[in-house]
């Protein structure tokens, strides 16, 4: 296991939140892959997509559809990549997310990083929590702490999109 996070921020990413309703706006102030990628999910009929895994550009851009019950808080656990930014969108919730800054002082519980690029951590010490719903999204760059699938009030049955974009297409 890897004692500590090989994770950098570079360039002033940080964590973003928005809706698909005001995605004109909010790509006007995203890095083109991202915008790239949104747009492709986007133009996709996807009520006709089943869950699965669909390229836009190989390995260094590709969405799944996820199709998930939300867990109970103490049931779910903080994650960071190493190689690949997540824009994930609601398309059914809600669903609350924990987020935290990078952290190399805090140790993964499991390292998937080398097969995966997933490492699980424990609570990190300041994790807040957002809340979205149907409609919205957060992207999540390398390295940043999120905790996913979160119940809002109660087990609500989930359906979103998660696009992996590759940091080498972010300048990372």
């Amino acid at each position: 296991m890897c004692s500590a996070p090989p994770f950098v921020i570079q360039k002033g990413k940080l964590m973003f939140i928005g809706t698909l309703a005001h995605w004109a706006e909010h790509k006007k102030v995203l890095p083109a892959a991202i915008v790239t990628a949104v747009d492709a999910v986007r133009s996709q009929d996807l009520a006709k997509l089943a869950a699965g895994r669909y390229e836009i550009d190989g390995s260094q851009m590709f969405f799944m559809i996820q199709e998930m019950n939300s867990k109970k808080l103490e049931d779910t656990r903080s994650e960071a990549h190493r190689q690949y930014a997540d824009v994930q969108i609601v398309l059914n919730g809600p669903e609350r997310y924990g987020v935290a800054p990078p952290d190399g002082t805090l140790a993964p519980t499991e390292d998937r990083l080398e097969e995966k690029d997933i490492a699980f951590y424990p609570d990190p010490a300041n994790e807040s929590f957002v809340d979205l719903a149907s409609g919205m999204f957060t992207i999540f760059y390398p390295g940043e702490f999120h905790r996913p699938c979160c119940n809002v009030s109660q087990t609500t049955a989930l359906r979103k999109i998660v696009i992996k974009v590759h940091r080498s297409l972010l300048g990372l």
